[in-house]
């Protein structure tokens, strides 16, 4: 029997491009940035750092406006783009531009969301994933106990929950939802019955065939 997963021991195969950490976790990063780096190559940025540059440009922004403020007036003309405002696609609240992130204001008004809105999305979405992950390593692991207990669990059952659950922890690292393979149960059966087949028929034919050419020519 198996021993039990330790994940504190492992260690990942992702890189931080902002702070340099290496062999992390998938946990350590979103999954729309996962997502991301497989399909496109995208360089990753884990989830610490994605907070700190929000609040950093969070800050910028409140300086900014409060350097905009203290402008002569005789600029205003030129403060037309910054004093634009437009409303945010979930809070549906009319906001200035400095209370979105740039990529956030590039896309068309109606799609924008503002600061609070993405790091409050970001922050639901971990919390969910997490929920999620540990929800069903829990069920899976309750499980176990439960076979390890019974007296009438064979080994093959207990065997089978403690790969779940190894599955699901190794999930943390890697990022890949466990996936369950169909094809050893049909490989299993289908090559006993092309086994018996072929053999009985080849042996039993041929052999019961000469036999008989051998006792008519004598």
């Amino acid at each position: 029997m198996s021993a039990p997963v330790i994940t504190s021991r492992w260690a990942g195969n992702f890189d931080c491009t902002v702070c340099r950490r290496k062999r992390l976790m998938a946990d350590e990063f979103s999954k729309s940035s996962l997502d991301k780096h497989r399909k496109t190559g995208q360089a990753l940025q884990c989830k610490p750092c994605v907070a700190k540059q929000e609040q950093e440009k969070r800050m910028e922004a409140a300086r900014n406006k409060n350097n905009s403020n203290n402008k002569d007036n005789n600029n205003d003309d030129d403060d037309d783009d910054d004093n634009e405002k437009r409303t945010c696609a979930l809070c549906n609240q009319l906001l200035s531009k400095d209370s979105y992130n740039r990529n956030q204001w590039s896309k068309p008004e109606g799609k924008s969301r503002c600061r609070s809105c993405v790091e409050k999305s970001i922050k639901e979405e971990e919390k969910q994933q997490l929920n999620n992950k540990d929800g069903k390593t829990d069920d899976a692991r309750k499980k176990l106990e439960e076979l390890k207990l019974s007296k009438t669990a064979t080994a093959r059952e207990i065997v089978a929950a403690e790969s779940v659950v190894a599955a699901f922890e190794a999930e943390k690292v890697t990022g890949l939802k466990p996936i369950r393979m169909g094809g050893r149960g049909r490989g299993g059966h289908g090559g006993s019955k092309r086994s018996s087949g072929r053999g009985g028929g080849r042996g039993g034919g041929r052999g019961s065939g000469r036999g008989t050419t051998t006792s008519t020519t004598r």
